[in-house]
Parts: structure tokens; sequence; C-alpha cells
């Protein structure tokens, strides 16, 4: 019975590496989450205020990327 309590008392050392992973995983996850939904908000807020309400010129990458075709 002396040998049984040897053994419950064991870890694997993998299983703090694997809380450690999922401890980031969790975090970075929650960090991009947090991102989108402030760039939502923001804009959610911010769309009864823009000047320009059409659609207007294409600007940033889209305009860069026609430009490069030729239109």
């Amino acid at each position: 019975m002396e040998c049984m309590n040897e053994f419950i008392g064991y870890i694997d050392p993998g299983v703090g590496l694997l809380a450690w992973q999922a401890l980031v995983a969790a975090f970075l996850g929650l960090v991009f989450y947090l991102k989108k939904t402030r760039t939502f908000v923001v804009d959610l807020v911010m769309r009864p205020f823009r000047k320009d309400k059409g659609l207007g010129e294409p600007t940033g990458k889209v305009k860069a990327g026609l430009e490069e075709v030729g239109r």
C-alpha cells in the first residue's frame, strides 16, 4: 500500500508544458478577439459621423492594387 501513495503524487512533467501552452493560446486568442471587437464597436459608433457616406474613391491597398493592374 505504501507504493500506491508514491504513484498518486506523481505528475507528468509534460502536464505543465501543456498547461502553459493552453494559457498562452488563450491569451493570444483573447487579444485578437478583443481587437476585432473593439474595431467593430468603434466602426459602429463612428459610422454616423463619417464625411463620406458613399463608396467614393478606393483607398489604401485597394487603390494600390487597382493601380498595379492599370485601372
